[in-house]
């Protein structure tokens, strides 16, 4: 019995001839004239193409050379392998056959290299949509003007304000979309609406779906197709469309296939090397063009993907028009982004000139740089071979210090630990208007196909099971077999950190034993800040390093893993750099932050520093100004660093095609130039999200330490942002438009690090700043409020004598020097030089305000969050408008009204069957639906009381 609905025939208009496959013109009907496209849409020579190509196949010629007719034994069954040329041929059979596909060939002139053209005619592509439940047009938004005109009184000074400011930074008028809006839905046959606006959308049928939607549509039809089907059966009408699935018994007709479908599994059996969408062509010069004359690609190009339009906002909805969801979603990303960060960087600059105008009124950086400091000489930094050192000596760090830590540094880590949930909560609001817009609320993933990499390994294992899911046969690495590679790489990655860690201590090493090679030379007095630019520069090589390193090893241990599903690979890869990179970059300023100097360790304790137990003072001036260095540093060297890199690796094909091949001719056709291009996959945008959630975290977790963080970070992404868009519009494929919701496990990971951010400002406050301490000696010693005498107040006092109780007398005691002092609350006298009640007071202090103040922050988050819904109002109303019109259509469409046609006269039957007597109903009944278990595949007649109420 057929139980699968045959596609529908083909038009006239839509043949192609295939019989020249190999040529480069193809042959194609006359009639096919009127249905020439625009450039925008065909994306390759319009004198050689009547129909949109809508994908590119990749082939290598020379593989059917190769020895593919090996034999192999699995589950004891020989099975005699495929050639490629033999899989592509019935791959390509299948798509024309059986889904319906017009495929052309053409050559490359430069390679061995050939190329299958893809197009899909309109019917196809409507039933690939009504499969995927893809949103489509139903009913055009109406503008009541008296509505408009109400809007625009009803707006508020500040919306006007706003708009006034923004208005310098609009985008040209011609990047706008001339489609009116429409309210959408998800497509069904059934409804007669969606067919009235296939022409009247865009003038014709054939520009009713956009190029990217056509790709998308195609790359569905694809990675549904099979290659290894019985074509021995004559009868065309039985085979099995792919996009059609069974209504009935599921698994039954995929039962009959012995492999997977789908075009990665071709790919990875090298019957084609790689498939794209086309790039648009681009001329050289359309600086000069009207604007209405260029296609897509140009006018991105030329309003987007340059540096002289870096001011300007996105134009998101013709980079979703052209590369999908996916990437506008990443570039909708960065763009909110940075809007964020221009309150932020604002107002960390005003913090910054505010310490900069009044160092000089700072009394402890009086006293530091003053008589104070020149006759107090400070214990050395380390026992036996460290000298001994004025407290002056840290004048030019105490002054570094007052301009990153002052009485405005708290106000600043109050507002970037809100700032970092704001943003988090109104990307939300952002992410459901791009959602709506974008026809994404409401998106089903699909079932996604198993990995071909997986599969592969998994057959080698000899295991399978049914799916769950599908009822398919489908083969199966169990969880036990997983385990030790999950430990495996668990350990791979403990170890990569404790590594990152041992680059920490050595830079440790190296700034201690530089302290003692310059304190005995001119520079002394700026010993500690060449000390900690220069350590700062070698973890910040060292982290480069190591991070191109794990990155490799990350992947491999992904591999390693076995992972099922795509998606599943990409969380597991990401979740594995991530947490590489954390510890890369931030471990650090963690050290120095919350570490250094915390020991609880005085002169004659501190050990040698060519020792393991050696312990690192803070300067006087306090940790906040290496914190505020390293940081500075660390994030600047990082961002140039990587902007170097993706430039150098976007030109590397470039510069190699012009050293080696000066002598070649240059492709002449679109796919020729496009195949050249770098593969567009997963990992591009993995790569592009690591970086800006890795800066995201310095520009909250540390910004209490360098308040120009949000400033620099702002003006790196200006520069980012159209680096990108050049990279992803000259040296990319043209990725497949895949569909999209939101910015997937990126999201978690910048939620998570935004709460973090609360608890690090705090402790950066509380531990490292002196903010607390100076609060305390105002409370406690200062009369009036005045922080005369805070230095010698922070300062404790060690006897010279005492160092020979540990044998760790310094070389080249001043004259007359009977103590000397350090940064601590200590008693004056020995041995135990225990702390005094104040380190006790200052201590309950630091976990008084660290407790209040991440109280506080996430009090008024959570405010926030119920105050603030996630859908705006305006955007919740419309959604609810097109839910109302979708279930509208449904009930008042034809096939429903012929289903209770239907469903009446079979209730009318049946009333009739009814005897008013006694109630007694005589039916047939199949009793496999009845009792299965005892009577499966017989059928009967049985008779049915039935006791009706006679009241």
């Amino acid at each position: 019995m057929k139980r699968i609905a045959s596609l529908p025939p083909l038009y006239r208009e839509y043949e192609m001839s295939t019989n020249n496959a190999r040529t480069t013109n193809d042959n194609v009907d006359t009639k096919t004239a009127s249905l020439h496209r625009r450039s925008v849409l065909i994306s390759s020579n319009p004198n050689s193409d009547s129909l949109p190509i809508d994908l590119i196949l990749v082939y290598d010629h020379t593989n059917h050379h190769k020895d593919n007719d090996v034999e192999s034994n699995h589950d004891n069954q020989v099975k005699k392998k495929k050639k490629p040329s033999e899989r592509r041929r019935r791959f390509e059979e299948y798509l024309r056959k059986k889904q319906g596909l017009i495929l052309s060939h053409a050559e490359s002139n430069q390679k061995q290299v050939g190329f299958v053209k893809v197009h899909t005619p309109f019917d196809i592509l409507l039933l690939a949509a009504e499969n995927m439940r893809m949103r489509l047009p139903i009913e055009k938004i109406e503008e009541n003007e008296n509505d408009l005109s109400t809007s625009q009184k009803n707006q508020s000074a500040w919306y006007r304000f706003t708009e006034s400011l923004k208005k310098p930074f609009r985008l040209d008028q011609s990047l706008k979309k001339d489609d009116p809006d429409y309210y959408t839905a998800i497509y069904s046959s059934d409804i007669d609406k969606f067919k009235y606006l296939f022409d009247k959308l865009r003038g014709s049928k054939d520009l009713y779906f956009t190029p990217t939607e056509r790709s998308l549509l195609t790359h569905e039809l694809l990675s549904r197709a099979h290659f290894d089907y019985d074509n021995d059966n004559p009868d065309d009408d039985q085979q099995y469309p792919v996009i059609i699935r069974p209504l009935t018994d599921p698994t039954a007709e995929l039962q009959k296939v012995s492999e997977r479908p789908g075009i990665d599994r071709l790919i990875t059996k090298k019957a084609y090397e790689c498939y794209f969408p086309l790039h648009e062509s681009v001329r050289d010069d359309v600086k000069h063009v009207d604007d209405s004359e260029l296609n897509d690609r140009e006018k991105l190009k030329k309003h987007w993907a340059t540096m002289r339009q870096c001011l300007k906002f996105q134009p998101l909805s013709l980079i979703r028009s052209y590369m999908g969801e996916k990437v506008a979603f990443y570039f909708a990303l960065c763009g909110f982004y940075n809007q964020m960060l221009i309150p932020a960087a604002l107002i960390g600059l005003i913090m910054f000139i505010y310490g900069i105008s009044s160092v000089f009124s700072d009394r402890p950086t009086s006293d530091i740089c003053g008589e104070l400091g020149r006759t107090t000489y400070m214990c050395p930094r380390c026992d036996k071979t460290c000298p001994f050192w004025k407290l002056s000596d840290s004048c030019l760090y105490s002054k570094i210090s007052y301009v990153f830590d002052n009485t405005t540094t708290v106000i600043f880590s109050i507002l970037m630990s809100l700032w970092a949930r704001w943003f988090m909560e109104f990307w939300k609001r952002r992410q459901a208007a791009l959602q709506y817009d974008w026809d994404s609320i409401g998106f089903e993933e699909h079932l996604e196909p198993i990995r071909p990499a997986f599969e592969n390994k998994a057959k080698k294992k000899g295991n399978k099971r049914i799916n769950p899911v599908t009822g398919i046969n489908e083969p199966y690495v169990s969880t036990r077999t997983r385990i030790p590679f999950f430990l495996v790489a668990a350990a791979v990655v403990l170890f990569m950190m404790a590594i990152v860690c041992v680059t920490v201590f050595g830079t440790i090493a190296y700034r201690s034993r530089m302290d003692y090679i310059l304190k005995k030379t001119s520079v002394k007095t700026y010993s500690p800040i060449i000390i900690t630019v220069t350590s700062a520069i070698m973890n910040l090589i060292c982290s480069i390093i190591l991070s191109q390193f794990y990155y490799w090893i990350a992947r491999k241990l992904t591999d390693l893993e076995l992972h099922k599903y795509q998606s599943a690979y990409d969380d597991s890869l990401i979740i594995k750099i991530y947490l590489f990179q954390f510890v890369n970059f931030y471990s650090s300023l963690f050290y120095i932050a919350f570490f250094k100097g915390r020991f609880f360790e005085y002169p004659s304790k501190y050990g040698d520093s060519d020792s393991a137990n050696f312990t690192e003072q803070c300067d006087p001036a306090g940790c906040l100004v290496e914190l505020s260095i390293q940081f500075f540093i660390i994030m600047i060297g990082k961002q140039i660093i990587n902007n170097l890199l993706e430039f150098f690796n976007a030109m590397r094909r470039t510069l190699t095609r012009i050293c080696f091949k000066r002598g070649e001719p240059e492709a002449q056709e679109q796919w020729e130039k496009d195949n050249q291009l770098i593969d567009f996959n997963s990992n591009t945008l993995i790569d592009e999200y690591l970086e800006l959630v890795i800066q995201f975290g310095f520009v909250t977790l540390f910004v209490a330490a360098f308040p120009l963080a949000p400033l620099f970070a702002l003006l790196n992404n200006i520069i980012e942002i159209r680096l990108d868009a050049w990279k992803f519009l000259s040296k990319y494929k043209r990725p497949i438009p895949f569909k999209a919701s939101d910015i997937g496990i990126w999201s978690d990971i910048i939620s998570a690090i935004s709460y973090i951010a609360v608890l690090t400002n705090a402790v950066v406050i509380a531990w490292t700043s002196e903010f607390i301490p100076k609060m305390a000696y105002r409370s406690i010693q200062s009369t009036g409020g005045s922080l005369s005498g805070y230095v010698n107040w922070t300062l404790s006092s060690f006897s010279i004598v005492d160092y020979n109780l540990t044998d760790t007398v310094p070389e080249k005691i001043p004259d007359n020097l009977t103590i000397c002092r350090y940064r601590d609350f200590r008693e004056p006298t020995g041995p135990s030089y225990s702390q005094t009640s104040i380190y006790w007071n200052v201590l309950a202090a630091r976990l008084a305000f660290i407790i209040v103040f991440e109280h506080v922050i996430f009090f008024i988050i959570y405010l926030m969050q119920w105050l603030v819904p996630d859908v705006p109002k305006k955007i919740q109303n419309n959604i609810d408008h097109e839910r109302y019109i979708d279930q509208r259509e449904r009930w008042a469409s034809k096939t429903t009204e012929a289903h209770f046609k239907d469903a009446i006269t079979a209730s009318e039957t049946l009333s009739k069957i009814i005897k008013p007597s006694n109630g007694t109903v005589k039916t047939l009944v199949n009793e496999d639906y009845v009792s299965s278990k005892h009577s499966r595949g017989r059928n009967r007649r049985v008779e049915a009381q039935l006791s009706l109420d006679n009241e």
